[in-house]
């Protein structure tokens, strides 16, 4: 029996539940409904079940010290040195810049260019004394001016061979065209992608702005994860402290009590064995003290880490009424209620169907391609020799073209396709995704809800836990001292004392802890606006 007493304490320190195979109390009713205490304990029962300070050492140790940590400080400062939620506000800068350029990509294409070009020297030439011409680059053949083959009355520009290559009536006499060998060119082009306002502009914006709303989702979800794991960090880092405590006032009790068996012992009244078994007794309460004590080292280390603190600040001290019975919390009398809220609430849920939207948009945005693509354009030319001009001479010229042009790529209709499946292979893993985590809300809420059941009937039957070890310790030392009782029925007290202490306090921080969970697990916590705001300001600026 005393191993398996200490072997629960043993527990205890290391934050497992104590009450580990409690049946479940019944569910707690609103204050305002007649039938609350028939049904369970309610949030009266356990102001009620308050912890007497005078005579509970670990109440004493527990009372709030002016400038101590609160559970709500160490939330604030976890999210505001979590790289977690920083990364998250990253991903919304990101989002909000994909957005931008999703509609730049609209926009109307306006391009402008400046070129300097030296070409080879060439020439036409119509006064070729033997009634030739040059025409191209040099050395490219001879023409020749004569009658055209189908209308001798004509004169048609003649080839080596004699066929004609254009048809002219010219007389060639003293005919001569000098091409520059400089060029210069300053021009602009517009193009307007008719077709995509039409079939992909409304899809492609309306995707972007659900990324970056699933994205601004994602952070808050983040923050409020961060701050109740905060939260729970602080109660397990007072539950260590409670339970050192406790330890270390287990080890006075015995210390006392193996004096009082020494005392026994040379008066004749107690054997050897009784005080071996004390001071084995008292060893065993050291090194459950240096176990609690590790414990709270530990669980300090954790809060450190998390508030970005270094490891060789002061000690932490309890700013918060642990022992207080919580602020009620509204509407949580029926699960199946709190599990349809937690999944309409949650913000990861509601993340993810954001990330739905945004791949549904964008596989419409993409079907698009599908079709011919219209395009409008016009274009500026100010050239010096522009090539519109004949002939061509060295001095500026402007010259402009506006038109519309329908493309068709039979490649992009392939490639279309398959970028489809893969947009909707991403949208059916988000989906299961989604529907997986709202099986793990399901079972978060319920055991969130089951842990809160189980705290507040253990809150009420504490006190009385604690009452009747106490007595049963004294009386157990009273008859030890007059011979009427064993060492080891003393042992077996002690143990439940420290048990009941312990357990008293535990299920107080277990409410606690429970409401956290209760409240992030439903959905009903959201990220102050500061907070939210100030990450999200430059993604809504876009």
């Amino acid at each position: 029996m005393q191993l398996h007493v200490y072997g629960a304490l043993a527990c205890a320190l290391a934050g497992a539940p104590l009450l580990a195979h409690a049946a479940p109390a019944p569910a707690p009713s609103d204050a305002s409904e007649p039938s609350a205490t028939a049904e369970g304990p309610t949030e009266d029962d356990i102001v009620e079940a308050e912890v007497e300070e005078h005579v509970n050492p670990v109440a004493q140790a527990l009372t709030p010290v002016d400038g101590g940590l609160t559970a709500d400080e160490v939330a604030e400062r976890a999210v505001l040195s979590s790289p977690e939620v920083a990364i998250k506000r990253a991903e919304i800068e990101k989002a909000a810049a994909q957005l931008d350029q999703t509609m730049i990509q609209f926009f109307p294409i306006l391009k402008g260019t400046a070129s300097y070009t030296r070409l080879s020297p060439a020439a036409i030439n119509f006064n070729f004394p033997s009634g030739g011409a040059s025409v191209g680059a040099q050395n490219e053949g001879l023409l020749t001016v004569g009658p055209c083959p189908q209308n001798p009355a004509a004169q048609c520009v003649l080839d080596s061979g004699g066929l004609p290559v254009g048809a002219a009536a010219l007389d060639t006499s003293g005919f001569n065209i000098e091409i520059p060998l400089n060029s210069w060119s300053l021009q602009a082009e517009l193009a307007v992608p008719i077709s995509d306002y039409i079939l992909s502009l409304v899809p492609a914006r309306r995707g972007s702005v659900a990324q970056r709303e699933a994205a601004q989702l994602a952070h808050d979800a983040e923050l409020i994860k961060i701050e109740t794991d905060a939260r729970l960090a602080y109660y397990d880092w007072v539950r260590a402290s409670a339970a050192s405590v406790v330890a270390t006032e287990a080890v006075t009790r015995n210390q006392q009590r193996l004096e009082d068996v020494q005392s026994s012992f040379d008066a004749g009244v107690a054997s050897k064995a009784d005080v071996l078994r004390f001071d084995a007794l008292v060893a065993t309460s050291e090194a459950m003290v240096s176990d609690a004590q590790t414990a709270e080292q530990l669980t300090a280390q954790r809060l450190a880490v998390m508030m970005g603190e270094e490891r060789d600040r002061p000690g932490y001290t309890i700013g918060e009424a642990i022992i207080d019975a919580p602020p009620p919390i509204e509407r949580v009398e029926d699960l199946d209620r709190l599990i349809s809220e937690a999944h309409q609430s949650r913000l990861e849920l509601r993340s993810l169907y954001k990330s739905t939207d945004a791949l549904e948009h964008g596989i419409r945005a993409t079907r698009a391609q599908y079709f011919p693509r219209l395009d409008a354009f016009a274009q500026a030319t100010y050239a010096n020799p522009n090539q519109r001009f004949f002939p061509q001479q060295q001095e500026w010229n402007g010259s402009w073209a506006v038109g519309a042009q329908i493309t068709y790529t039979v490649n992009n209709s392939i490639m279309t396709r398959a970028k489809i499946r893969e947009y909707q292979a991403d949208k059916r893993t988000l989906e299961l995704t989604a529907e997986q985590l709202r099986r793990g809300v399901t079972m978060e809420v319920t055991s969130a809800y089951l842990d809160r059941k189980r705290a507040m009937t253990n809150i009420v039957l504490d006190t009385r836990r604690v009452e009747a070890a106490e007595e049963a310790y004294r009386v157990a030392t009273d008859l030890f001292r007059v011979g009427q009782a064993t060492a080891t029925d003393l042992i077996v007290a002690e143990a439940e004392l420290v048990n009941a202490e312990l357990q008293a306090i535990s299920s107080r921080i277990d409410l606690r802890a429970a409401n956290a969970r209760l409240l992030y697990a439903s959905g009903r916590l959201t990220p102050s606006p500061a907070k939210s705001s100030s990450s999200g300001r430059k993604s809504k600026a876009s």
